[in-house]
């Protein structure tokens, strides 16, 4: 691991314990969105619905393993929900693409979490991640979890390897730019 990104390592290692607490928020989550919220209602809702729905069984899940957990804060800044960990980490849970990437509307409050940008109401140090969850086309299984920097900087994969929660490095390797070639937005 000595060849990851240093903010990286850094972020990996301060929410190492926890991730036995987090990886299964995200099945709990669609799993209590497939058992309660009915077949015929859920072949009514639209990805957005879905993604709404699950991330509000997301956001509640995460609540009940960390709202009494001293250095954790559950802040709500202009709409945007976030998860602060010790002044050091927040962390945004999203629906992500098989890509690893989340989609946003594009608000200058977004732009400045992805830019990692002060934003007044969030600790101006701590590093802004995504946590996302990739779910199967069907919507019935999380295939993967992921913690990313936005802006595509690097990406870990939350793994079980025999009932023991770690992490990967999973960044894809940035080939080199043509010259001319301008770099894709990405977030």
């Amino acid at each position: 691991m000595d060849d990851l990104d240093p903010e990286q390592k850094h972020v990996m290692e301060l929410l190492e314990a926890d991730l036995s607490r987090i990886y299964p928020i995200f099945e709990n989550a669609l799993a209590l969105y497939n058992s309660e919220i009915t077949a015929k209602a859920r072949a009514e809702h639209d990805d957005t619905a879905a993604a709404k729905a699950m991330h509000c069984h997301v956001w509640a899940g995460f609540q009940r393993a960390f709202l009494d957990e001293p250095g954790y804060t559950f802040l709500e800044v202009r709409g945007l929900k976030v998860l602060n960990i010790r002044d050091q980490v927040v962390l945004r849970a999203k629906k992500v693409d098989v890509n690893g990437r989340h989609r946003n509307a594009d608000t200058a409050q977004q732009r400045a979490f992805d830019a990692q940008e002060d934003i007044p109401g969030m600790p101006p140090a701590a590093t802004r991640v995504v946590i996302g969850y990739q779910p199967d086309i069907a919507f019935s299984e999380v295939e993967r979890v992921i913690i990313r920097r936005p802006k595509g900087l690097w990406v870990s994969q939350i793994v079980d390897v025999d009932e023991d929660i770690q992490w990967v490095d999973i960044t894809p390797v940035e080939l080199p730019l043509q010259s001319g070639e301008r770099r894709a937005k990405n977030i």
